[in-house]
């Protein structure tokens, strides 16, 4: 592994963004255990943060470097297109969760049905977008777009944000947001 300040050069786009999925089902299945009978309030809401930055950059990064190959240079928006499609509708209800008190009672359901949407939507990526992407992506250019998510990841919004939901609307809104995420996290002591 190679490293100039800090960042790993050998790494591929598919290794990080499945690390980066099956950080997240460990995070929800840690939230589930944070809702049992006796459950610990701060750790679900510090667990729940960690996974909103996570799929929140996440989510962003993919959309700035993953969609755009699939679609141009892979002339597969049929398998994009739904991918985007789904990360759409996890943003509304990741959004619609992080308003909501981690004590309401509807919290838990909630809860339950974006981790549904979760794993239908990396198992998508994991079987339709990844393959394509290791059988068609030189692994010069999949270690390019690990780069690029790195660098994605570091001026992407840490909340889900309506109106980010293409490459556009991250390239314009997307610096703007991170900032006032930052400040925002960082105030709530989440920085």
């Amino acid at each position: 592994m190679s490293t100039v300040d800090g960042e790993r050069h050998d790494e591929d786009v598919i290794t990080v963004l499945t690390d980066q999925h099956d950080e997240a089902l460990t995070l929800l299945a840690q939230l589930h255990e944070s809702f049992a009978p006796l459950h610990d309030a701060s750790r679900a809401a510090a667990g729940f943060q960690q996974l909103v930055r996570l799929l929140a950059v996440h989510e962003t990064a993919e959309e700035a470097v993953v969609y755009p190959v699939l679609k141009v240079q892979l002339q597969a928006a049929d398998v994009a297109d739904p991918c985007l499609a789904e990360e759409n509708e996890a943003k509304r209800m990741l959004s619609k969760l992080e308003r909501m008190a981690a004590a309401v009672f509807e919290f838990p359901a909630a809860l339950a049905e974006f981790e549904q949407a979760l794993i239908a939507h990396t198992q998508r990526e994991e079987d339709q977008v990844f393959p394509l992407l290791r059988e068609r992506v030189g692994d010069e250019q999949r270690r390019e777009m690990a780069a690029a998510v790195r660098a994605a990841e570091a001026v992407a919004p840490t909340h889900p944000h309506h109106g980010t939901e293409s490459v556009l609307g991250n390239v314009f809104l997307g610096p703007l947001l991170a900032g006032i995420d930052r400040v925002r996290d960082h105030r709530r002591g989440r920085g």
